[in-house]
């Protein structure tokens, strides 16, 4: 039997640098990747400059973590050098040993590296031409490159600094106009400030992140600091000789924002639609920002606007990146088969806690003295021809204009003829469109009008009411900032007996 001979078959440098180019990275998620390493090395603080350059772009970016010598800088540019199957700390954000090279070649041409460790110098040159004609080769820079950072770097003991050049339209940030390209810049500071969210303002190794002079600031998924939010039950999960934590939150209905801005931001990058579902943290460091994960039992969940208030975090050590199937740009994660079922289940019971307070409006008007506890006035209702919404006929005002009435046929007769009117299909594409938009807020003609006509109807409630009592009847079901119209009433009803 003839021996076997091994064939060489090395892949070609030239067309396997241009397809590791297009993995599809963004500048924002490119960034990310670098920042990662930055962590990995211990840096305090990470200043990035992005400049347009009459739309020939620029990119540096300088920390004061641990530094490299020449023999780990080598190996930081081999592509693969520390893979997947390697062993890492919990602090190290490396999955691949790809992301350095791959992230910043899908954004340039040209990566050069500065480091410092124990006040010497090290230096080299990636670049996609040379590496196409002379295969995988890197390059002592001669002379320096002439950058600010470069002279801020060569007086510290230890950093390292990336520089990107030559960066072209693969990426997404050559060719723009000076508007277009610092607008994408406020995108970058978005992403960079959700990703990194738990390092600069959280329970991670704290981080300074600063971008063209300005500090990132956090953004806070799960809006904790707010005192509407909801945190659900966590609860622990075990797989695979490991564990990990998952904490769903229903975040406030519209209505418990001071203001419109508020709402926004709350929202965070892409808008509430798009950041519903679970945050997959990997190290603290975000990997998937709202996603429901293919998860959904018989029928895959969407997005849909009744869950847009449900966010849940997981939060999973970096054993278990094999398990998760963490993709190169780590920023995808797939749950295993085994865990579906229990990530299923927890999700259902946030989506529908999410549910009742996405349509029960915030649950009733802000005014200290309120209580919070509301009748319902509309009831969804489940018969044989499916859901159908009733009038309460027992909420206590209702029951009250009905007595006051001489009886129940003639306003019953009203009730029904307004609940088989009501343009449900109508107001659901509405609220779609609108992504739930909040209602205007009343002008003082309109808080006048609204004033007088709950005066009139406080006039059929229980004699035995007092008038902070009739007022927070009338307006308990009402959502809103009502405050000021609760002490007019009070005040009016009170110089009426």
């Amino acid at each position: 039997m003839a021996k076997e001979r091994p064939v060489e078959i090395a892949p070609s440098a030239a067309a396997l640098i241009e397809s590791l180019r297009g993995l599809g990275y963004s500048p924002e998620t490119a960034i990310a990747d670098l920042i990662d390493n930055s962590i990995a090395a211990e840096a305090a603080t990470i200043e990035i400059a992005i400049e347009w350059n009459d739309g020939h772009p620029e990119v540096g970016l300088f920390d004061n973590g641990n530094g490299m010598n020449r023999a780990t800088l080598g190996e930081a540019l081999r592509l693969g050098g520390m893979g997947p199957s390697s062993a890492r700390g919990a602090g190290d954000l490396g999955r691949f040993g790809l992301g350095l090279k791959t992230a910043s070649l899908s954004q340039c041409r040209q990566l050069t590296i500065i480091s410092r460790t124990a006040n010497k110098t090290s230096a080299l040159v990636l670049d996609v031409d040379e590496i196409a004609k002379r295969g995988w080769f890197a390059t002592v820079p001669a002379p320096m490159p002439q950058h600010p950072f470069v002279t801020r770097l060569l007086k510290l003991e230890h950093g390292t600094l990336i520089l990107w050049d030559r960066m072209d339209s693969l990426g997404g940030l050559s060719g723009l106009g000076k508007e277009a390209f610092y607008l994408r810049l406020e995108d970058i500071r978005a992403h960079l400030g959700m990703v990194f969210h738990r390092f600069i303002n959280g329970d991670a190794t704290r981080l300074a992140i600063i971008l063209n002079g300005r500090p990132i600031k956090a953004w806070d998924p799960f809006q904790t600091a707010h005192p509407s939010t909801r945190e659900l039950p966590s609860e622990r999960v075990r797989h695979a000789g490991s564990a990990f934590t998952v904490r769903p939150y229903v975040l406030p209905h519209r209505d418990r924002y001071a203001n419109e801005a508020d709402y926004e931001v709350a929202g965070g990058p892409g808008g509430w639609a798009a950041r519903q579902g679970f945050y997959v943290y990997r190290g603290k460091r975000l990997l998937v920002a709202g996603s429901w994960l293919g998860l959904g039992g018989v029928r895959t969940w969407t997005r849909d606007e009744a869950s847009r208030l449900a966010r849940i975090e997981i939060d999973l050590p970096t054993d278990l990146d094999r398990d998760w199937r963490i993709d190169v740009r780590k920023s995808q994660a797939r749950p295993p088969g085994e865990l579906r079922t229990r990530l299923t289940a927890i999700g259902g019971r946030c989506r529908q806690e999410a549910r009742e307070v996405f349509a029960y409006r915030g649950q009733g008007p802000r005014a200290r003295g309120v209580s919070q506890t509301a009748p319902p006035v509309w009831l969804a209702l489940k018969g044989p021809k499916g859901l159908q919404y009733r009038i309460n006929r027992d909420h206590p005002v209702i029951a009250a204009c009905r007595e006051s009435a001489g009886g129940a046929r003639p306003l019953n007769a009203v009730l029904s003829i307004i609940e088989r009117s009501v343009p449900i299909e109508r107001i659901w594409l509405d609220v779609s469109e609108t992504e739930a938009a909040a209602s205007s807020p009343m002008d003082a003609n309109e808080i006048a009008q609204l004033g007088d006509q709950l005066l009139e109807l406080g006039k059929v409630l229980p004699a035995s009411m007092t008038p902070d009592q009739r007022a927070d009847m009338l307006l308990v079901n009402l959502p809103g900032d009502l405050t000021k119209l609760r002490a007019e009433l009070v005040r009016r009803m009170g110089q009426a007996t």
